[in-house]
């Protein structure tokens, strides 16, 4: 257990109040469009929330793993997908802020936590986004650079981003590369289409004869395995955060309509059926919400992301499986309305399966957990 900070209570206090603002008024609209329009974007950015955890001597508010925690499951409660926004970013910061070089970090972290720039991490292809080395795409030597050739799939915003880093085999290993768009060979495919989160871009990428500088490796050749590892604990806190947030928006829809649905003379929340769903859904939601701050808390207390590598799988399967679970629950409670569009919980429903397959299926996670808990 541990207490929240006065800034960090503010931090709250601050992204529910532009969410109730900004996106519930939207919510249905911006799914129906399928984007998240630029000055939405832009605010995210001024109010710090793109480089939240990035540290102060980077350009970030610095406010750490935890804070970004509370944004984004503050974000989620009403609009997943502009929580999610949070965790693409988050990821390719964390490499670059913690294996790139100080040029690397000065071009491009700060015009991405500004808002001025995207950028997506490109690791899953066709053959499975879990099992990296089966990876078909491959960068080779060639003169004063790298030629890549492969396929990505399922790259969250890959279609709308400035930047790509790219994994890639560099003969036996893996390395991170850097790929702008405009490249001559980086060709953008189909935009594939997902249950939920709607306004969240997720697309094909197709790298033909691409060739970039010998400046454009993350780190080092054949580091790559080692940052996507790192990189992929750190982000999957972003998930189950997205995932308490998904939770914690369907039961407050479901509390409210069960104190106004009169039924039988009285409110159906004085009905004992409904007290018990309640009171199961306020569980779940507190036992998750502990196993989900914690890894960001421990980050933030010094610890690096193989000090919580089953802490952060935890949280990322605990996170689906709470926004799932709930929402079910929600939608009983109302009923017939539970599946009407304007009380919004089928919306909330499909972007809580979203979450199982990213950074890693939930039967993955419980092999990390596994993994660590028999060492």
């Amino acid at each position: 257990m541990f207490e929240f900070t006065k800034e960090q209570e503010m931090l709250r206090g601050m992204v529910r109040e532009f969410s109730e603002k900004e996106l519930a008024p939207r919510a249905l609209d911006l799914d129906k469009k399928g984007e998240l329009p630029a000055e939405l974007f832009k605010k995210l950015a001024d109010l710090g929330l793109l480089g939240i955890s990035t540290p102060k001597n980077l350009g970030g508010s610095g406010m750490g793993h935890l804070a970004a925690t509370i944004a984004t499951e503050e974000l989620a409660r009403v609009y997943p997908s502009a929580a999610f926004f949070l965790e693409v970013g988050t990821g390719p910061v964390y490499a670059i802020a913690n294996f790139g070089s100080a040029g690397q970090k000065k071009k491009y972290i700060a015009p991405v936590i500004s808002g001025a720039k995207k950028m997506c991490i490109a690791a899953t292809e066709p053959s499975g986004g879990s099992d990296l080395a089966t990876m078909q795409t491959e960068a080779v030597a060639a003169g004063d650079g790298y030629v890549i050739n492969g396929r990505k799939v399922y790259i969250t915003n890959g279609g709308v981003s400035d930047y790509c880093l790219l994994l890639a085999k560099t003969g036996d290993r893996a390395s991170f590369f850097f790929v702008e768009k405009g490249t001559p060979g980086f060709i953008v495919g189909r935009r594939q289409e997902q249950m939920g989160l709607r306004a969240v871009d997720v697309s094909e990428l197709v790298f033909s004869d691409c060739k970039i500088q010998k400046d454009a490796v993350l780190g080092k050749e054949g580091a790559g395995f080692p940052i996507a590892i790192s990189t992929f604990t750190v982000a999957r806190l972003s998930i189950g955060a997205l995932g308490l947030g998904i939770a914690g928006g369907a039961f407050d829809i479901a509390l409210k309509y069960a104190k106004e649905r009169i039924l039988y003379g009285k409110p159906i929340s004085k009905l004992q059926a409904v007290q018990f769903m309640l009171a199961e859904m306020d569980t779940e939601i507190e036992a998750a919400r502990w196993l989900i701050y914690y890894p960001g808390a421990a980050l933030d207390r010094g610890m690096t992301p193989r000090d919580i590598t089953k802490s952060s799988a935890r949280a990322k399967a605990v996170g689906a499986e709470v926004a799932l679970s709930v929402t079910r629950k929600a939608i009983e409670i109302l009923g017939g309305y539970g599946v009407s569009p304007e009380y919004h919980l089928a919306r909330l429903l499909n972007d809580a399966m979203e979450l199982f397959p990213a950074t890693g299926t939930n039967q993955i996670m419980k092999i990390i957990q596994a993994g660590e808990i028999l060492k």
